[in-house]
């Protein structure tokens, strides 16, 4: 079944025809998280309609990084962006503009449900998948399905765990201490520039401060990407131990922008070997097979599976 995929992150938008869980186009572009959702909505539907394969498609799925019922298919509570998203009909907005039916979900559910189905996932009944993008996001698979809980929320609030108290970092929810803070992509240049050693780093003058930079940083040996890494490392480990103690997964999934850095893998599995209680089995930290496109294949999963 050939449907249109959006994926709507904290500063791009991915734009998706899939079919049967292979993607046949693709689209990315940047987007301002200040921008309404009405905007939002005007500016993908131009772009869609650029999209060879949007007329044959038979649905929408729709990944938002928010809190999300789906049974109601509205946006419950987002975070610091797209604020006016809980006005909007998205269900009758993809009938009216383009007469298709619409699944509405929150983005790191719909990645978690496209690596169980064609991804890191497949063979297993339970898995967690942490994802390292703008901010971190969570989503969990327990008896072969997706948790969602009465409202939307069981397990997508990882990242707002709170993992510190001594003294702990302002994260954009409002709360202090969540993991967020520590290991987000939005909050390692501020970290970066906290380091008594900045004026000296090559993140200075670094056009941005992301995993990738750091990790560029630390095979040359700069002392603060060494230090700011470690320390998202560390961050991450911790929620990590937290995610597999809440819900008993057996596999960990890394998704996002980090996911393929092979010292954040080891860091996480040798964590969770140490530290996760876990006495009926030892649980597997996986990166994602398609971190660029398993929000996408999930969305088809969703369709294909309905």
């Amino acid at each position: 079944m050939k449907i249109l995929g959006i994926d709507l992150g904290g500063s791009r938008i991915k734009l998706a025809i899939v079919d049967a869980g292979c993607v046949q186009e693709l689209r990315v572009f940047g987007i301002s998280h200040e921008l309404s959702m009405r905007a939002v909505l005007e500016t993908v539907e131009a772009q869609a309609r650029g999209m060879a394969g949007l007329s044959r498609c038979k649905g929408i799925g729709f990944a938002y990084p928010g809190i999300v019922d789906m049974r109601s298919q509205r946006v419950l509570c987002i975070n610091d962006k797209y604020t006016d998203a809980g006005e909007i009909d998205l269900v009758r907005w993809a009938r009216e503009r383009f007469g298709l039916e619409l699944i509405l979900i929150n983005d790191a559910a719909a990645a978690l449900c496209g690596e169980m189905t064609y991804g890191a996932g497949q063979g297993f009944d339970s898995a967690a998948l942490l994802m390292v993008g703008t901010g971190i996001g969570t989503a969990v698979y327990a008896h072969g399905r997706l948790l969602m809980g009465k409202r939307g929320a069981t397990g997508i609030l990882g990242g707002h765990i709170a993992i510190a108290h001594d003294r702990p970092r302002q994260c954009t929810c409002g709360n202090t201490g969540c993991l967020e803070a520590y290991a987000g992509t939005w909050a390692l240049p501020g970290l970066a520039r906290e380091h008594p050693g900045f004026a000296q780093s090559v993140l200075r003058n670094a056009e941005r401060v992301d995993y990738r930079a750091l990790a560029a940083g630390c095979e040359a040996g700069d002392a603060v990407c060494l230090d700011v890494f470690r320390n998202a490392c560390r961050a991450l480990c911790t929620g990590a131990v937290n995610l597999v103690h809440a819900y008993e997964p057996e596999l960990l999934i890394l998704s996002g922008g980090a996911s393929h850095i092979a010292a954040l893998q080891t860091a996480i599995q040798e964590h969770l070997d140490q530290y996760a209680w876990m006495p009926w089995g030892r649980v597997q930290v996986r990166a994602a097979e398609n971190p660029e496109a398993s929000v996408a294949l999930g969305l088809s999963s969703l369709f294909e599976k309905r």
